[in-house]
């Protein structure tokens, strides 16, 4: 693909021009990439990784300047606004959510004009929700760079990005709490894990100023803590600590996935065999309504396996990794054939030795022959 052609289709869909437009092809860069395009006596590429930290944090700075200007006023007794402490932590929660980046860069259909491996591309993984997300925040950092880390223009960029007005139109903009969007991940069939239960850890403090700590259950695990002068407050720190978490261990897993199902691939092209192919065999009889499990089956190579899993990726994952057991395992016997064939001529060696015994009789009884004829 040749990238620099798409670059003004790009600039006019995120609405920013740059000047360097090497930050951009770098924002647009996988570490599969530049795995698979190394260069001898030269730095090499870089992908995208680096910009997407920095601009994770530009992007919280670009939502809270935006609240600022759009919510609060300067008067005599210094910034006015009619949202509480809270309102304000879930609007950016909301917008800066994960799942909101995938959504906004899907409709913008920017992840078709990444530039990664092989293996990553006929595997399609442009379209998973982690890899767009980690491409919006590439997209904030490389423009934040690029303007001279100028917060106004990178605003601007953000607001054509992201649909802001939802939330920054009117006094009844849509605001979720951490414990309704904890609530819904846990819920989402993706991942159907139990409904969260808040706890009392501890309480501290004068009367007049209690601290009260929560903990939030998933199930028999205690996921997070949260700390606050009230148990509303504690929950909700608390449940923003849980979706913290379980949101990098869902983007580790789906990382672990991926890798999977790539390593298998590569596994088959290595022996010049098809790749892998998958067959869904529905729901297990054990599925219900609240627990879903999907099996999945997969074939390569004349081995096959079936594995089921909460998500059918999870499940294609699993299957994967079970034939390409199956298919580690048949290659090691070769190994100890051929460990045979060496120890073979050993062993007709000594058996060669046995056999000089009875040439060596056989010529004693033409002696004794010899002189009984004579």
């Amino acid at each position: 693909m040749n990238f620099n052609k798409y670059i003004p289709l790009i600039e006019q869909k995120i609405g920013y021009t740059f000047k360097d437009k090497s930050l951009l092809t770098q924002a647009f860069t996988r570490s599969s990439f530049c795995n698979e395009n190394k260069t001898k006596g030269s730095r090499g590429y870089m992908s995208n990784e680096v910009l997407e930290f920095f601009g994770d944090s530009v992007l919280s700075t670009a939502i809270i300047s935006m609240m600022l200007r759009d919510k609060t006023e300067r008067y005599e007794h210094g910034v006015y606004t009619k949202l509480h402490e809270g309102d304000f932590s879930n609007i950016r929660s909301k917008l800066s959510d994960k799942r909101n980046l995938s959504r906004s860069m899907e409709a913008l259909g920017l992840q078709k004009y990444l530039r990664m491996g092989e293996g990553d591309g006929k595997l399609g993984i442009e379209n998973e929700p982690s890899v767009m997300e980690d491409l919006f925040e590439s997209i904030i950092g490389a423009v934040y760079i690029d303007c001279g880390m100028d917060i106004s223009r990178v605003i601007n960029v953000v607001a054509g990005m992201l649909d802001v007005s939802a939330y920054f139109s009117g006094e009844s903009a849509p605001i979720q709490s951490y414990k309704n969007a904890l609530q819904e991940w846990c819920a989402d069939k993706k991942h159907r894990l139990p409904s969260p239960v808040y706890k009392t850890v501890s309480e501290s403090g004068p009367d007049h100023k209690r601290i009260y700590e929560r903990a939030v259950m998933i199930g028999d695990r205690l996921v997070a803590t949260g700390k606050g002068k009230n148990q509303k407050i504690a929950d909700s720190a608390a449940a923003e600590a849980a979706l913290a978490i379980l949101k990098k261990e869902h983007k580790n897993d789906n990382n672990v996935n991926i890798s999977s199902l790539s390593t298998l691939k590569t596994h088959a092209v290595k022996h010049k065999q098809p790749s892998p192919e998958f067959r869904d065999l529905g729901e297990t009889p054990t599925s219900t309504v609240n627990e879903r499990e999907y099996m999945i089956e997969c074939r390569c190579m004349g081995a096959s396996a079936t594995a089921t899993a909460r998500s059918k990726q999870e499940a294609r994952a699993l299957a994967a990794e079970k034939v390409l057991s199956i298919l580690t395992k048949k290659d090691t016997p070769a190994v100890k054939k051929h460990t045979k064939r060496v120890a073979k001529p050993i062993k007709k060696s000594s058996e060669g030795a046995k056999h000089t015994k009875p040439k060596h009789t056989a010529s004693k009884r033409r002696s004794k022959s010899v002189k009984k004829g004579s």
